[in-house]
């Protein structure tokens, strides 16, 4: 008992901040086309008395920060000296699932590791970590983590500090729980009552007084924090988890959940010869987040021994920031604007699919879970989502649970849509790859799209970066599927008369067995056709419209083909009507021409209308291009047919033309 409450004595005063302090430990860096990291154990001195027993990269504790530039080609040589099996993820970065370094690929002990790839990704702050299945956690907690800078053209044109080390400082923040023998605790216990930062207690810092970019990564395994300087000064977050925002934002409060990270910019011009500390204002995280006071939305929903934790619902210095004399002063003020961003919208989606978190405990215990994404437990041998290649999807994510999660997707990066029903705070609508979904039933939608790899064996991953939660099954897999070559036979755009029938045929290859469904778009999105529109058991598949009307004219028609190991659209194929009456509303006083038709570079819109809107879509009903231009670039788009939507404002009619890119 004395050496379990000495121990607990140790911890508050390291909490608390009544340690020697320390200078911030600035990673080293690697560059170039072959990286070199090798994973091994060795001993830390975080406390006096006994060594801690850690483990890192190409060191004893974390990682060297990778410096990678877009379209750069790499590969990324891991050399596995722990004495047992692991993986390395690459958090964030959009790479094909055999160079994830998910759970399925195992870097056995003594063995080396070596993906090569293009960096595709925008610049940003990405990381690396462990991910081997059930044992995240561990080797997170026992110190294998680095971060990666990703660098581009758009953002070197900014005027930013990027001096690394100097105005330019990588800051990973995390909890530990240590024994009385100062060793790591990677059993699951909520007493992380250890803070650090670059795996340094109690840290320093001395700063230059000007303007200094810090990227923050919420490295711990499950502790939210609430980011602020003491003095409550404002500061601009410039970047989210994979990409810089449109603009600054300024704020003097920033909340991150596991596996986030941000980028933010401090101005300490006026400040030279004075200290700041960076706080965690952990008195103001709303409940039912862990960190906060309370981490249910109830009294009676708590955790085992969560209340004797120091660092709960309180507030606490990360990082002393001491600041000296400047040694440049190349930017005077933060950039009005920053990147672009062309989000899509839920018109370009082609699916929604709902994940629902909930616990496998009932009642007051509901809190310590175990906690799974639609009734289902995380299994290795089970894939729970098939993506078709290149799908723009909404994923509706929803927390019965009385805790909030951080929900990770690999592959690619997403955009927020709405977040309990209202449209993300600025800070959030960049590219993101983790989101914090809130507890009791709350509701986080996202957009995102599937492109540039597929296998259909190796799967990605999507979890909650709570790593215990994921490591004990909040976690599940989608293969991203190859593009089908299943249809023989497109359906084709139909001219007929009213009264007559339109009658399109889709055929598959004679050895594929598949399903129909044929859909329809009348200007609010593609829809299933009910029971005419299904097929199943068949090599062709055909849709009869009969008995025909003039409000038929353009109405646009796919088939969904779906095999045993893909699922593709056919072609999007129209009625057009010859014999329409006058009064129909492709006859208004001011018709719209197109040209030319075929397009190369440039499409001219021609009409006396003085007011109207044009949407185009391309022949799968992705929407391609909005506004009210009367000279359209089409230059870059790729070949093939779009549907020209008109909306002629002053007579209220809409008209619909076909157009060929070439």
């Amino acid at each position: 008992m004395a050496k379990q409450l000495l121990s607990l004595l140790l911890l508050f005063l390291s909490a608390m901040g009544l340690v020697a302090q320390q200078p911030l430990m600035i990673p080293d860096t690697l560059s170039g086309n072959q990286i070199q990291l090798r994973l091994q154990r060795g001993q830390t001195p975080f406390f006096n008395g006994r060594l801690t027993e850690t483990m890192g990269a190409n060191g004893a504790l974390l990682g060297p920060t990778l410096m990678l530039r877009k379209h750069q080609n790499v590969t990324m040589n891991v050399t596995n000296n722990l004495g047992e099996p692991t993986t390395i993820h690459w958090h964030g970065l959009h790479v094909a699932p055999e160079n994830d370094g998910g759970p399925h690929i195992v870097i056995g002990d003594g063995e080396t590791w070596s993906p090569s790839f293009e960096v595709l990704d925008r610049a940003s702050t990405y990381w690396y970590h462990p991910h081997l299945h059930e044992k995240t956690h561990d080797h997170v907690q026992m110190g294998i983590a680095g971060f990666i800078y990703v660098r581009d053209e758009e953002e070197s044109r900014l005027a930013l500090p990027r001096t690394y080390g100097v105005d330019d400082i990588p800051l990973v923040v995390q909890t530990k729980a240590f024994d009385e023998d100062n060793q790591v605790i990677t059993a699951h216990t909520s007493q992380d009552s250890v803070v650090m930062v670059n795996g340094v207690i109690k840290p320093y810092w001395n700063a230059p007084a000007q303007w200094v970019r810090l990227r923050l990564l919420n490295g711990a395994s499950e502790r939210v924090f609430q980011f602020g300087l003491n003095n409550n000064q404002p500061f601009f977050m410039i970047g989210a988890d994979g990409s810089l925002l449109s603009a600054p934002v300024s704020m003097t409060r920033l909340m991150l959940a596991p596996g986030e990270r941000a980028e933010i910019l401090v101005d300490l011009r006026a400040l030279e010869g004075q200290v700041i500390q960076l706080m965690n204002f952990g008195s103001q995280i709303p409940n039912a987040h862990y960190g906060a006071a309370q981490p249910g939305m109830g009294g009676g929903q708590t955790i085992p021994g969560y209340a004797n934790n120091p660092l709960n619902g309180r507030d606490f210095s990360l990082l002393e920031i001491r600041v000296g004399t400047a040694i440049h002063q190349q930017v005077t003020s933060p950039p009005t604007t920053l990147v672009g961003h062309q989000p899509w919208t839920p018109a370009d989606a082609q699916v929604t699919r709902q994940l629902v978190f909930s616990s496998m405990a009932m009642g007051q215990g509901a809190i310590n879970g175990p906690f799974v994404i639609n009734n289902q437990h995380f299994d290795m041998d089970v894939i729970n989502f098939r993506v078709p290649f290149e799908n723009i999807e909404i994923w509706e994510l929803r927390n019965q649970t009385p805790i909030a999660h951080p929900f990770h997707i690999h592959n690619v990066p997403f955009y927020i849509l709405d977040i309990n029903g209202n449209p993300p705070p600025p800070h959030l609508r960049g590219k993101k790859d983790v989101v914090l979904v809130p507890a009791g039933n709350g509701v986080v939608r996202f957009i995102i799209h599937f492109v540039d790899f597929f296998n259909d064996t190796l799967p990605y991953m999507y979890h909650c970066h709570m790593l215990t939660h994921e490591d004990d099954g909040m976690m599940g897999q989608f293969l991203v599927l190859p593009p089908c070559q299943n249809i023989s036979q497109q359906p084709q755009t139909q001219m007929k008369t009213e009264g007559e029938t339109a009658q399109f045929e889709v055929g598959v290859d004679p050895q594929i067995s598949a399903t129909f469904q044929w859909q329809s778009n009348s200007g609010f999105g593609f829809l299933d056709l009910q029971n005419a529109g299904q097929y199943s058991g068949v090599q062709t598949a055909v849709l009869s419209v009969n008995n025909l009307l003039a409000s038929n004219h353009n109405q646009l028609f796919r088939c969904r083909v779906t095999s045993s190991d893909c699922e593709m659209f056919t072609d999007v194929v129209s009625i057009q009507m010859s014999n329409l009456s006058t009064d129909f509303p492709s006859k208004s006083s001011h018709p719209f021409l197109l040209y030319p038709n075929p397009a190369l570079e440039f499409l001219h819109v021609q009409t006396q209308a003085r007011s109207f809107n044009i949407t185009a879509f391309n022949s799968m009903g992705q929407r391609v291009y909005e506004g009210q231009d009367r000279i359209i670039s089409v230059k870059n788009w790729p070949s093939g047919w779009y549907f020209f939507h008109i909306m002629d404002q002053e007579n209220l009619s809409i008209h619909t033309i076909k157009v060929s890119v070439k």
